[in-house]
């Protein structure tokens, strides 16, 4: 009985090994359109996160520049 245990787990063993287990494969409309989704979705984000800094500039850099602008128009009329 103890000389037929060892094969009997290695047989086991292979045949569970042997076994064709590979992931579903996916079509390549499927890849493109989970690309399109994962690309869209950081396209958003990025946009918005733009669209958050310029509005945190504009305060920022508009004044200076329009100072300028202003002191250059009045500088040229005198």
């Amino acid at each position: 009985m103890k000389k037929l245990l060892f094969p009997a787990i290695a047989a086991i063993l292979l045949f569970t090994a042997c076994q064709n287990n590979t992931a579903p494969q996916m079509t390549e409309n499927e890849m493109q359109a989970k690309a399109d989704s994962t690309v869209g979705t950081k396209l958003d984000e990025l946009n918005m996160q733009a669209s958050e800094d310029l509005d945190r500039r504009i305060a920022i850099e508009v004044k200076p520049k329009a100072d300028s602008i202003v002191a250059a128009r009045d500088a040229a009329h005198k």
